[in-house]
């Protein structure tokens, strides 16, 4: 974990510049019984060298979101409004959804690239790792040859704590947590500004995921590059996280650091996947879960998406949809928020 205090991490983010920024981002699935509204006005911003963690039930919308700021989704789902607007380093910022695939060449591995759930799913289960790590290296850098590309990937997989011989294997050789390390090795190959992790410990277990993200934070402190995290555990994101947002029924309900979520989640939603892991240096007490089943994105209430498991809803909420506010450090949608306001703020967020 971080040995930053809440300050110090709030200062570290403010004052560093934008590297990625979501502008009123809708993600559409395109089916026969319409369109589905997978992601929903997504406002958000990553800066260099942050972590922002992303949480949610399954179906909440978090990797759909991931695929869409790394322009990487594929029919049936598209970009149906916003801007993915990357502000890459020595170059003008530039609105990923705009490019072709042509000209998002320039971007991938060398500004994004991602680590996926299953790395058996994403390695080439007939080619050796060192013709998969030449085939980024050298499409990405004319000027490498092919005897300082394998020495880089050699390098590479030093990194991740492989050894260096184990470049001429097949992934179906490594155990899954080598596997997983190796996907993110080759993530790293064109030193990109930002990495986009997809659940990528999922697939092994809590002793190999504790090492990987060991090396992940080691690796991400080095090299400085940002990380954008998804996962639908928010006791992980907690740990790793420099800020973390919620995602619920495809939109953002709540965004603040990782002490602010662990401490006093605002919205009824976190505060559910807060109390539904055990601390532990607290009393023991009774776990509970939130009730009910998440929305269904083609039939979605007509107000706050969550109301129909909230045991803290009001009136309001069943027929109105809550704004994403700031409060207290954060920003938050919830009705029973508001109340905390002041007038004059309310009036000028109205406004």
């Amino acid at each position: 974990m971080k040995l930053e205090t809440v300050a110090e991490i709030a200062h570290r983010i403010a004052t560093s510049p934008p590297l990625l920024e979501a502008k009123g981002l809708c993600v559409d699935y395109v089916t026969e019984a319409g369109n589905i509204r997978a992601c929903d006005d997504i406002n958000i911003t990553l800066h260099r060298g942050e972590i922002l963690g992303i949480a949610g039930e399954s179906a909440s919308g978090k990797s759909t979101l991931l695929a869409a700021l790394g322009r990487l989704q594929r029919a049936p789902a598209v970009t149906s409004a916003g801007q993915v607007v990357f502000h890459a380093k020595g170059k003008e910022p530039v609105d990923l959804t705009r490019l072709s695939e042509e000209q998002l060449v320039d971007y991938r591995w060398s500004g994004i690239s991602i680590v996926m759930q299953s790395a058996m799913a994403c390695l080439n289960p007939v080619s050796r790792l060192k013709a998969q790590f030449l085939d980024v290296l050298l499409a990405h850098d004319s000027s490498l040859t092919k005897a300082t590309a394998t020495a880089r990937a050699e390098e590479l997989l030093q990194m991740v704590g492989i050894p260096s011989h184990r470049i001429n294997a097949f992934p179906h050789e490594l155990s899954g947590g080598m596997q997983q390390r190796a996907l993110i090795a080759l993530s790293l190959a064109c030193d990109p500004e930002l990495v986009l992790m997809d659940e990528p410990t999922t697939a092994v277990d809590v002793v190999m995921q504790r090492q990987i993200l060991a090396k992940v934070l080691e690796l991400q402190e080095k090299l400085g590059f940002a990380i954008a995290f998804v996962t639908h555990d928010l006791s992980l994101l907690l740990e790793i996280s420099d800020r973390i947002a919620i995602m619920y029924g495809g939109k953002i309900v709540e965004v603040g650091t990782a002490a602010q979520m662990y401490e006093a989640p605002r919205h009824p939603y976190t505060q559910g996947l807060r109390n539904a892991f055990p601390p532990l240096t607290e009393p023991v007490r009774k776990l509970t879960g939130i009730p009910g089943s998440p929305p269904n994105l083609l039939n979605l209430p007509q107000g706050c998406a969550f109301a129909p498991r909230c045991s803290q809803k009001i009136a309001r909420c069943e027929s109105e949809i809550p704004a994403l506010l700031d409060i207290s450090g954060g920003r938050a949608a919830c009705h029973l928020l508001t109340q905390e306001i002041p007038e004059p703020a309310k009036e000028a967020l109205n406004a």
